[in-house]
């Protein structure tokens, strides 16, 4: 039944000519396009989604801003409740990501090459992204029955692999293993319950065609039942440890010479 009354859905939405105030996720420019939070459980083959209403915009314009922060609580929403209660965090994964035109704003563990080759891969990434949107969207109206399918209710989701295809799988026609399929260096998935903010590893990114990669001040981070964009804990120096411990030698040095007088 849930199968068939998506694909009804897919349809009534192909049909609609009222644009985005059918969608929850926004793709409707390069300021106003929204991110948002896909996480994928292997073990129980189900996705969970979420508009985060973070306009692509705001997130451009902060790119180097670290006090930019935002935070949010997943276990007030009961799609949420119903993956985590048996989410194995061994299998489990996730991603943020927002697109639009020829710029890609992704999560991602690391990136070996500056930017996309070309301005058409840049675009196929973008349209890839928008693309996947849309079906979230899809699987949304579905999910949240009675309720508007419009931006500012920022709906969830919660679909299985065998449910009908492109209503929001995470790794449907393998998006985020690479950077939708067409960036193979830069993986947009993270690793559930891992605090990289702690490990102060870079794991947001601006992908543009005309300029190189750019790391954000800031990054996302999902332990437990949060999400979070925060600055990320910059490590110490490895030299400012060793100047440590030779201060704390001389300290204990000091002390000992002292009780021998």
């Amino acid at each position: 039944m849930k199968q068939f009354s998506k694909s009804l859905l897919a349809v009534a939405l192909l049909a609609a000519t009222t644009g985005a105030a059918n969608a929850s996720i926004n793709t409707s420019s390069a300021t106003a396009a929204e991110a948002y939070l896909s996480v994928y459980d292997s073990s129980q083959k189900l996705t969970f989604t979420l508009d985060l209403g973070l306009a692509m915009g705001d997130l451009t314009d902060n790119i180097s801003n670290a006090d930019f922060s935002r935070t949010y609580d997943l276990s007030s929403n009961a799609m949420w409740n119903s993956f985590s209660s048996n989410l194995n965090t061994a299998t489990t994964v996730y991603g943020v990501v927002v697109g639009f035109g020829t710029k890609v704003l992704a999560t991602g563990p690391a990136v070996s090459v500056p930017k996309f080759s070309t301005v058409a891969t840049a675009s196929g990434a973008a349209t890839a992204i928008k693309n996947h949107a849309s079906a979230i969207n899809s699987g949304a109206g579905v999910d949240n029955p009675g309720v508007a399918n419009i931006v500012a209710n920022q709906l969830s989701s919660l679909v299985a692999d065998g449910d009908t295809a492109n209503t929001g799988q995470h790794n449907q026609n393998n998006p985020f293993s690479t950077l939708f399929g067409t960036k193979s260096d830069a993986a947009a998935n993270l690793i559930y319950g891992k605090d990289y903010q702690d490990l102060g590893i870079n794991n947001f990114w601006l992908y543009n065609s005309n300029a190189g990669t750019q790391a954000f001040a800031t990054q996302w981070n999902l332990v437990g039942s949060e999400l979070s964009l925060k600055v990320a804990a910059v490590p110490l120096p490895a030299a400012v440890w060793m100047f440590g411990a030779g201060l704390m030698g001389v300290l204990g040095l000091t002390r000992r010479k002292n009780a021998a007088v």
